[in-house]
């Protein structure tokens, strides 16, 4: 009786010990940001880019990619320099750009969507392409039209 005992614990040991290294670490996560809105971003969203801070969110990673001391860096948090900014006011791009690296194309985001001097709480969930020359334009119209 023992025996059978045993061999359920050890069986019940292994089963927990799979399952916790099947699931992945996304199960497990914390959400959406505070800022991001309610109704969430479209699903072939990965990038967010807020112009009037140069920065980016990786939704897929869930980290920010933020230019610091002459280099881009990466952050799980909200960078220091940017904690006391209301992000979910922000100016907010959604980008078409599936890869790692939308700083990549920082410049063409800088010019394409300038900063909003002196109105950063304009709340202004444009589409945009990811990079240059592909996709629909901020105002969600395509090109030429």
């Amino acid at each position: 009786m023992k025996t059978i005992k045993n061999r359920i614990a050890t069986l019940f040991g292994v089963l927990i010990l799979v399952f916790m290294l099947v699931i992945p670490t996304e199960v497990f996560s914390q959400g959406p940001p505070p800022w991001a809105p309610a109704h969430g971003y479209r699903a072939k969203t990965r990038h967010i880019y807020f112009p009037n801070q140069n920065m980016y969110y990786d939704i897929q990673k869930g980290v920010y990619i933020y230019f610091n001391n002459g280099k881009w860096a990466v952050s799980v948090k909200v960078p220091s320099i940017f904690v006391g900014i209301n992000l979910g006011r922000s100016t907010q791009v959604e980008l078409d750009f599936y890869g790692d690296s939308p700083q990549r194309y920082n410049y063409s985001h800088k010019t394409k969507y300038k900063k909003n001097k002196g109105n950063a709480s304009v709340n202004s969930k444009s589409k945009g392409n990811g990079h240059p020359g592909k996709g629909k334009n901020n105002n969600g119209r395509g090109k030429g039209k």
